[in-house]
């Protein structure tokens, strides 16, 4: 499957059989269709370009902390 990178645009081919593309580290298993950087390179250097709305969005997953007091955060 072709894709190209979020960052800069670089075609890439990853597939199910495959460990091209970023990220993958998550679970080695991962769908071709849900590497979406072509190196961990770009992953990194995206994330530092949009390190707010990306702490942000992993703030707003929660967590599996059942005591309320790391809940009641507010952003």
């Amino acid at each position: 499957m072709k894709m190209h990178c979020k960052n800069c645009g670089i075609k890439f081919y990853p597939s199910d059989n495959n460990y091209v593309g970023y990220p993958y580290a998550w679970n080695p298993q991962a769908p071709a269709h849900t590497r979406v950087f072509h190196s961990r390179g770009c992953w990194e250097e995206w994330t530092a370009k949009n390190i707010t709305a990306y702490t942000l969005w992993l703030q707003g997953m929660g967590n599996n902390d059942t005591t309320n007091a790391t809940n009641n955060q507010t952003i």
